[in-house]
């Protein structure tokens, strides 16, 4: 539609539609996009996993009074304050998690053979700049202008960070940045460095020229300015343009700061009905939304280890049914404890927390509670991650007998035969059978469903709900139905050596959702514990592709 208006409207018209395009429609949040010059500012996301600072060219001959460049660079390094800077941007991507990638200009006695050069080529070689004795030799190089500046040492020479080998020129075409950032599932880069109008710029018109998104921190950077030249000036016009976003340092480092802000959980309660409702939640507002529903006997504890994961992309909540983990828990005479009550209770809080449209994760318990907020409304269901969250008959198997025969009788001594099931032994057997390593599950996670299962008034909570599991057996065909009419994106993910939910319950989900991408994972009922990471990769990579973003903010 654009190209279509572009051949229509003057520029300046066109890109005055460009700047009043919506948030959504620009790709991402622009902290600076009001500069007047009515150029479009795409803005820029900083994430963890996806996003690394890039600096070229962090030496002393360009930014130490002693180096041979300072006689033309030094003014506007200082009037930029491009020493403090990078290390603000160093420090600060450390704080947050962020990869650092260093792109240095090194030259060789070999390289001074060249028959062809540029101007400053030329003028770099004359004056040996950026000299060492070898590629294979670090004689000589300590303090000299090849040399980092010591006040980035201790991040330049940290274990994490990519020292790639030495572009030549000015771009990073003659050295392996690029495939350096690839290998690191990198897409998104923080550029900063110098020199801006050779090193930098070349970096980023190389850089967006492979795909990569790039924002260039125009304050820790710095130009050669001589008579009737400025380097600077001509530097941060292109990165204006051709950048997606141009930050100064201030406002880069306090984006880096709520990377980590976004991942960190944060505990709440909301009053429901009358009823306290604990629930974890993470990530940024505006970013696609998940919601993930625990198991028996469990909580959101569960998802103490996938929720920070989740919130670089994801805007996360995971609540606890009352009865389980930090909710309120009032007796069975005081609340009905149903599936069809929790289901009320969850959409009642995510409507309360602006939750509109969702992926739910549904495991255990999660599966009739998460399975009912679809019911009610499928299309604002985004997508499913089911982990042993039963469907089908199938998937009521032996262990289910005793239940079934409690469902078919209502008696009290089938109701008191189910009882075992609450002890710590059977709590235990849940995390650990079907498990490749059972002793590298932590006891935490039993003890505490443990002591909350052993509060006086609990077990008659947990009989009355496996009494009432049965209410979602007769809506197995109408789930079915659903998945059928509107197809939704699902992701099964299930420990096949689960007794309670084996994988005879994870295939059928295929007669009904064909394209549903199914993964049996070598452990058991609590696959997190033993497969967190792959369920995790599983789960972003699946849901960045079936996700809508909402609205940056």
């Amino acid at each position: 539609m654009i190209a279509s208006i572009s051949r229509r409207l003057p520029i300046a018209l066109l890109i005055a539609c460009l700047s009043a395009l919506p948030a959504h429609a620009q790709t991402h949040r622009a902290p600076n996009a009001d500069d007047g010059s009515g150029l479009p500012d795409l803005g820029f996301e900083i994430t963890r996993g996806d996003t690394a600072l890039v600096i070229t060219d962090p030496q002393k001959d360009f930014l130490h009074e002693s180096g041979v460049a300072w006689s033309v660079v030094g003014a506007n390094v200082e009037a930029n304050g491009t020493v403090e800077n990078l290390e603000l941007l160093m420090k600060a991507a450390e704080g947050a998690g962020l990869p650092l990638f260093i792109s240095p200009h090194y030259y060789f006695p070999t390289d001074h053979g060249w028959h062809l050069e540029g101007t400053l080529e030329r003028v770099m070689h004359s004056i040996g700049m950026f000299d060492r004795k070898g590629p294979l030799s670090l004689e000589g190089f300590e303090g000299s202008g090849a040399d980092w500046l010591e006040r980035y040492k201790p991040y330049i020479e940290a274990e994490d960070t990519v020292v790639t080998s030495p572009h030549k020129v000015y771009g990073p075409d003659t050295n392996d940045l690029v495939l350096q950032l690839r290998k690191r599932g990198i897409s998104k880069v923080v550029l900063a460095g110098m020199s801006a109008n050779l090193c930098t710029e070349s970096h980023l018109r190389d850089l967006v020229e492979e795909g990569f998104e790039v924002m260039v921190v125009q304050d820790a950077t710095a130009a050669a300015q001589v008579p009737g030249f400025d380097g600077y000036a001509a530097a941060v016009t292109n990165f204006r343009m051709i950048a997606s976003s141009m930050w100064k340092t201030e406002e880069t480092v306090a984006a880096m700061a709520k990377v980590i802000e976004r991942e960190r959980v944060r505990l709440g309660r909301e009053t429901i009905d009358g009823i306290e409702v604990f629930y974890r939640e993470a990530g940024r507002v505006g970013a696609p939304q998940v919601v993930l529903l625990h198991g028996f006997p469990t909580s959101s504890h569960m998802f103490r280890g996938l929720i920070p994961t989740l919130a670089k992309d994801f805007h996360v909540i995971a609540p606890d049914y009352p009865g389980f983990g930090h909710s309120a828990m009032p007796s069975v005479q005081d609340f009905d404890y149903s599936f069809a009550h929790f289901a009320e209770i969850v959409d009642e809080l995510l409507e309360t927390k602006g939750f509109e449209r969702f992926a739910l994760y549904v495991m255990d318990y999660g599966a009739p509670v998460g399975f009912r907020l679809f019911e009610q409304d499928p299309e604002r269901v985004t997508a499913f991650v089911v982990q042993n969250g039963n469907a089908y008959e199938e998937g009521l198997r032996e262990f289910w007998d005793p239940i079934q025969q409690y469902w078919k009788s209502g008696k009290e001594a089938d109701r008191e035969a189910l009882r075992h099931l609450l002890t710590l032994e059977a709590t235990q057997w849940q995390y650990q059978h079907g498990t490749r390593l059972p002793e590298s599950i932590h006891p935490d996670n039993w003890l505490f469903d443990q002591a909350l299962l052993d509060r006086q008034g609990n077990q008659e909570i947990q009989l009355d709900l496996f009494y009432d599991y049965r209410t979602n057996v007769p809506r197995y065909p109408k789930w079915q139905e659903l998945f059928r009419e509107h197809q939704p994106p699902t992701l099964i993910v299930w420990g096949k050596n689960d007794q309670i939910f084996p994988a005879e319950g994870a295939r059928p989900y295929l007669r009904d959702l064909p394209s549903a991408e199914l993964h049996l994972l070598d452990t058991g009922h609590f696959a997190l514990e033993e497969d967190g990471e792959r369920i995790a990769a599983l789960m972003r990579r699946f849901l960045l592709g079936h996700t809508s973003h909402a609205t940056k903010n």
